[in-house]
């Protein structure tokens, strides 16, 4: 079973993630790259802890990152109107798209090996993914650390939602 979790959560990153960057056509960009530039656009204007946080990374880290996706013309920089210390960051028009291109990339991938599934195999998948998780998340904290953050398309049927729901009897908050 070990190795079926192993191997499960290496297609995916391969058959679908990788595959979906292949079809936007930058192969030059890293899995770290694509989620820093996914996190900026679920999460408008973040700040770089919020990215190195959010991402499980250290603060500089988390700069250095920025600074290649910025050289790359994908991400753009300014002020905090609050406290100009703090810089914000955005997509470019650029970035913007890519991401877009990358996330349509996935859902069409995913779907597309799900649909060759029959119903009985893919009931039993999702069965099986939501009765796993509902297992290894045993406290709110678990799903923290865990969450995706969904940002500005933070959904209430998320799973992770739906199970933190079940253990504090209250929704997740945006973050």
């Amino acid at each position: 079973m070990e190795l079926l979790v192993k191997l499960f959560c290496q297609a995916v990153k391969e058959v679908i993630s990788r595959q979906a960057l292949q079809d936007v056509g930058d192969e030059e960009l890293t899995e770290v790259q694509v989620a820093c530039l996914r996190f900026i656009y679920l999460h408008n204007r973040a700040s770089v802890g919020e990215i190195a946080t959010g991402l499980g990374i250290s603060n500089a880290a988390a700069t250095k990152l920025i600074d290649r996706l910025a050289r790359k013309g994908l991400v753009g920089r300014g002020a905090d109107p609050k406290d100009r210390r703090v810089l914000r960051l955005e997509l470019t028009e650029t970035g913007e798209m890519l991401v877009k291109a990358f996330q349509s990339g996935e859902s069409r991938r995913l779907n597309e090996l799900l649909a060759q599934m029959d119903e009985m195999q893919w009931q039993a998948l999702r069965q099986g993914l939501t009765g796993f998780l509902t297992t290894a998340l045993t406290k709110p904290e678990d799903v923290e650390r865990i969450c995706l953050k969904c940002g500005r398309s933070h959904r209430e049927s998320c799973p992770g939602n739906q199970i933190y729901r079940g253990l504090t009897g209250k929704e997740k908050e945006n973050v």
